[in-house]
């Protein structure tokens, strides 16, 4: 077959022009199945080779980006034919699958606006295989034709007809058959009045300001929108299907805002796009639900700020989203929200650098990626009492790391625990708390971040903990009044210079394998009762290390510790041992730069280092 010059030119500029195909997404191995039912197909044309068969190029190429093997492996697959064909009829997800295919097959059938008979009888063969009617055979057939024209009202025309018959094919589906399907149209304030409900399903500038009012309903179905303006809700209905939204505007408003009650926006598998130019939604009022969507390019604020009736949000990624105050991708001011399945990228802000939230939403089984924060929270900041309702979580390279989710326990009075509490997030402590004597308060995994300190007449239990002095000064961080219970392990206390460590009246706790540095305003350990602390480390202590009636004290490290006497450890009563600890540079005002005992007490296997005035007292 002969192809003139301006035939291939056309050819060659179709085929670097051509969209991706409607099933590009698809698996590969699923396009070479599908590819070779095509194949089969072309294979019947006795006038030509199918290698020679532009649709059936531009169909493999250009539509599925197939590389030479997957097209190597078409070709092997079109040798089996009922193999492929059956395999392909498992793989069928949809009727849509089912129309496209038939389209496919009569695009790359169609010569000269002409179907050759056997070619004809096939395609109804595989018509009949697949359950589709004659009426709707013949619909595809009309718009295979019309593509193959560039007739653009016509093919407008079939879609319509199309969708009345609920056949499941949208605008950009259509769009790889004949690119000049869609058109450019401009959404106006007078349209949204003149109609009060408008589809948009095409190309849409919308360069002014819209408000849908009480009544008003904006549909942007398979469409692509750019929006230089703002849209306002005022009681009207919003809802974004298979699109992508583009923001174009630098205004210091959202693209979408939500002030009244009975407003609704629905965001279904779609893209937003935000150019780094604001905000997506900020809703004072209203419902939201955003599913299988992308939001990303966000700055000024979170990609979505909410303070309305009910929010969800499933299954839906946030990359690159920039907040300079509380929550990066999403902020929820109310306690009826669900995040559910969506993966955060990327996102940054104040305090929570996906997600800030107020107690009672729901956050689980979501992905946080290099979310970065510049005060706490690296994911998630989380106002309240972090329950079962957040959990399957996973992190990876969030910074800070260890510290990816936080809890506020704001003031409200003092927090009192009478049963058995369990902390397992990192926590702010804004309040009092108290753990009452028939009270068990369990802290794990989590670091605790301390304007008030914690005082425990009961049970008190800490692994793989880390204290920090806030806004706290000349207290205590924990304070143990005659306690049942309190076992320290693996912890770190950090009085930041303000605080001191443990105040232990008439309380037996053990300690081990705990790191307090920069205590000030007390002593590490103060007045315990035969405690025993084991390998631990005390590090730049000021008013002194341990001040404790007897005890055990063994295998511990005390360095650049100060005091009154006794500036590593100061012992009272009549039993009591301190054995193979290690002291470095601890320096009294008066005696005993490392020890200041009684005479009872035992100092076994000790090594001194530059203590002063001397090492034992």
């Amino acid at each position: 077959m002969i192809v003139d010059n301006l035939t291939k030119f056309n050819q060659k500029k179709k085929l670097w022009m051509t969209p991706k195909h409607p099933l590009y997404g698809k698996s590969v191995d699923y396009k070479i199945l599908y590819g070779a039912v095509v194949f089969m197909q072309a294979e019947i044309n006795c006038l030509s080779s199918p290698l020679n068969n532009f649709e059936l190029e531009r169909l493999l190429i250009s539509g599925f980006r197939l590389d030479s093997d997957g097209m190597a492996k078409v070709l092997r697959s079109s040798k089996e034919k009922s193999v492929v064909i059956d395999q392909l009829m498992r793989a069928f997800a949809s009727d849509r699958e089912k129309y496209l295919l038939m389209l496919d097959m009569m695009n790359v059938s169609l010569r000269d606006m002409k179907i050759q008979e056997k070619e004809k009888e096939s395609i109804q063969l595989f018509s009949k295989m697949f359950g589709i009617s004659q009426s709707e055979l013949s619909l595809l057939m009309e718009f295979a034709l019309g593509a193959q024209e560039e007739n653009v009202p016509k093919c407008r025309e079939i879609l319509h007809r199309m969708h009345i018959q609920n056949m499941e094919l949208s605008p950009v589906d259509m769009k790889y058959y004949i690119m000049r399907l869609w058109e450019t149209m401009e959404c106006t304030q007078e349209m949204l009045e003149g109609q009060r409900e408008v589809r948009i399903v095409e190309r849409c500038l919308i360069k002014g300001d819209l408000v849908l009012s009480k009544g008003m309903r904006l549909v942007f179905d398979h469409a692509e929108v750019r929006i230089y303006g703002n849209i306002l809700l005022d009681g009207g209905e919003l809802i974004i299907e298979e699109s992508k939204v583009i923001r174009k505007g630098d205004s210091h408003r959202a693209c979408v805002n939500m002030k009244a009650v009975g407003s609704c926006i629905h965001v279904l598998n779609s893209e937003i796009d935000c150019r780094n130019m604001g905000m997506f939604i900020r809703a004072e009022a209203g419902d939201l639900r955003v599913q299988k969507s992308l939001i990303y390019r966000t700055t000024r604020g979170a990609a979505i700020r909410f303070w309305g009736n009910s929010i969800q949000v499933t299954e839906t990624e946030f990359f690159d989203c920039y907040s300079p105050e509380d929550g990066g991708a999403i902020m929820i001011r109310t306690p009826d929200g669900i995040v559910k399945g969506c993966r955060f990228w990327r996102c940054e802000a104040k305090r929570g650098g996906a997600i800030f939230a107020v107690e009672g939403n729901k956050i689980v089984h979501c992905k946080f990626e290099r979310c970065n924060v510049a005060e706490y929270g690296a994911a998630i900041f989380y106002h309240g009492f972090v329950r079962a309702n957040v959990h399957h979580l996973q992190y990876h390279s969030c910074c800070p790391e260890g510290v990816e989710t936080v809890q506020y326990l704001a003031k409200m009075g003092t927090f009192q625990v009478t049963g058995q509490y369990h902390i397992f997030v990192s926590t702010i402590i804004d309040c009092p708390v108290l753990v009452e004597a028939e009270g068990s308060l369990i802290v794990e995994d989590a670091n605790l971040y301390l304007n008030c300190p914690i005082r425990c007449r009961g049970s008190l239990q800490m692994k793989n903990v880390r204290l920090i002095s806030n806004h706290m000064q000349d207290t205590d961080m924990v304070i143990l009044e005659h306690a049942r219970n309190c076992r320290i392990h693996h912890c770190e206390f950090n009085g930041m210079g303000k605080t001191g460590g443990i105040s232990a009246v008439g309380s037996r706790i053990t300690v081990t394998k705990s790191l307090f540095r920069n205590i000030s305003g007390g002593r590490a350990i103060y007045d315990a009762y035969s405690p025993e602390i084991r390998e631990c480390i005390f590090n730049f202590c000021q008013e002194g290390a341990i001040y404790s009636q007897n005890g055990n004290i063994k295998r511990c490290i005390f360095v650049n510790c100060r005091g009154k006497s006794g500036a590593g450890v100061l012992m009272y009563g009549n039993k009591g041992t301190i054995e193979q600890c290690n002291f470095r540079r601890c320096i009294a005002d008066f005696s005993g730069g490392a020890i200041d005992r009684s005479l009872g007490h035992q100092v076994v296997k000790c090594v001194f280092e530059e203590c002063r005035p001397n090492n034992v007292s």
